[in-house]
């Protein structure tokens, strides 16, 4: 998380990023210029949110002209790995799923073996795993059980 996004989208462009995920609470007064600078890039944009920020927030940001592409619910507080998983946040990724079917939601925060099937059965559809895989001594199984549950969700309608 950054204070100042803007500053950051020329130079992730230049070095060959994808995507740009940005937090919804520090772009208050500028995400569409944001929104427009990050596709102007080449990238895909996603706007994440904290635990304590209401769902409703990122709600313009999907449905503008100029919309983000991807939603990060963060199911920690931003700053450092090896976090719990906070269970409550997936009632905001049901109500995204539900809302807007064909979204990417993405999920990042205390994601492993034992919390993965919560988050892709309340719908989440891409996820970000940090302690869980690389504390492993198996990474690669790690991953191949988070995919495969991802991959095998039952879709919410």
């Amino acid at each position: 998380m950054v204070t100042n996004p803007l500053d950051y989208v020329e130079p992730f462009g230049k070095a060959g990023a994808s995507g740009f995920t940005f937090h919804v609470e520090v772009t208050k007064d500028n995400w569409q210029e944001l929104i427009r600078d990050i596709k102007a890039k080449g990238m895909r944009p996603g706007v994440a949110l904290k635990p304590g920020t209401p769902i409703e927030d990122v709600y313009p940001l999907v449905e503008d002209e100029v919309p983000v592409e991807m939603v990060l619910v963060m199911t920690v507080e931003p700053g450092f790995g090896g976090q719990k998983f906070m269970p409550e946040m997936m009632n905001k990724v049901r109500t995204l799923r539900k809302k807007y079917p064909s979204l990417d939601i993405e999920v990042d925060g205390g994601l492993g073996p034992s919390t993965i099937e919560m988050a892709a059965t309340a719908g989440a559809n891409c996820i970000v795993a940090g302690s869980s895989v690389f504390g492993d001594p198996e990474p690669a199984r790690v991953i191949s059980v988070l995919r495969k549950c991802v991959d095998e969700a039952p879709q919410i309608s």
